[in-house]
């Protein structure tokens, strides 16, 4: 099914997977892999969105570090949601999470409600938005949310309206249904680390990965760059049609030309990390959206992994 043709599946399709879209794998007993569904209803096309503009089971949220690009123009009806409600400084790292109880007074201040479709896009090519699903899904929420694909950037291009201005919502109910074992920590890394059902997906660019990555502010110290041992490479942007098209690439794509290969068909677990989090939330929302039924995301991720003691945190450098 063709990116255009999910954008107009039913409302419906928001609880009920397509059963055309279905990918299971049926492993015998000594198989590790889990059962696997994919999810389109986890992205929809810009002519959904539009023809449902007026309605009131749908909310859409437009992600900005400030609302400047919000004001000067937006989703007709979009409320602006700030980064830094889904991604804040914790213990000195950058791009963590809030409590539960923060991110869920936002939603609930957003006038989301309990129910409604939740489309979201950003100011940016895609990192904004899929950590605001992310949030979503750690509520408990992740199974009516969904991303704008492609963005403002395949909105505009489309000659579809913008509206320039403020849109604020009354507050509704938001009942969190928090999923804290959906984000690990370090140590839970490092216990698992050569755990064979485990696979660690490391979404940060190549340079990076290798430890080839240029000294400079915020570089990592020169004897801690590289990635966690066994990590398997997969720069968040090779999801995107391209850079300047930040639609994701067709479904058969990204399963079985990117993560397939990196090992997460045989694995139970799918464990996404970068620099801070942020890039990662990306790759967790199409790990999700293939259908891996056990994704889970290190948010303190390599800028908290390389600092700390390098006995029980070994890095390595080199390799995809």
């Amino acid at each position: 099914m063709t990116r255009t043709l999910i954008g107009l599946l039913p409302f419906v399709m928001a609880v009920v997977p397509a059963m055309g879209q279905e990918h299971q794998h049926a492993g015998g007993p000594t198989d590790r892999r889990m059962e696997m569904q994919h999810n389109p209803q986890f992205l929809v096309a810009g002519g959904w969105v539009a023809s449902r503009l007026d309605s009131a089971s749908l909310v859409v949220l437009h992600v900005g570090r400030s609302d400047s690009a919000y004001l000067a123009g937006h989703v007709p009806g979009a409320r602006f949601l700030p980064l830094s409600a889904v991604a804040t400084t914790v213990g000195g790292i950058p791009n963590q999470f809030p409590t539960a109880d923060q991110m869920a007074a936002t939603f609930r201040d957003l006038g989301v409600g309990e129910s409604a479709k939740i489309v979201i896009y950003g100011d940016d090519p895609g990192l904004f938005a899929a950590r605001a699903w992310v949030a979503l899904d750690l509520l408990g929420h992740g199974g009516r949310a969904a991303l704008l694909d492609g963005g403002l950037v395949r909105w505009r291009a489309a000659g579809r309206p913008a509206e320039t201005g403020a849109r604020s919502a009354a507050a509704q109910p938001f009942t969190a249904r928090w999923r804290g074992d959906l984000v690990v920590d370090a140590e839970w890394v490092r216990a698992h680390l050569g755990d064979t059902t485990v696979v660690l997906v490391d979404t940060r660019p190549a340079d990076q990965f290798s430890g080839a990555e240029a000294p400079g502010p915020g570089a990592i110290p020169e004897g801690r760059r590289g990635h966690i041992p066994g990590a398997k490479s997969m720069p968040w942007m090779n999801a995107l049609a391209s850079r300047e098209d930040p639609a994701l690439k067709p479904m058969h794509a990204l399963h079985h030309e990117l993560w397939e290969p990196a090992g997460a068909d045989r694995a139970r677990t799918v464990v996404t990390y970068c620099r801070t989090g942020m890039q990662a939330s990306h790759s967790y929302f199409v790990a999700r959206y293939i259908g891996y039924p056990d994704v889970r995301l290190y948010d303190g991720s390599f800028i908290e992994w390389s600092a700390l003691d390098a006995r029980d945190h070994p890095v390595e450098n080199g390799g995809r």
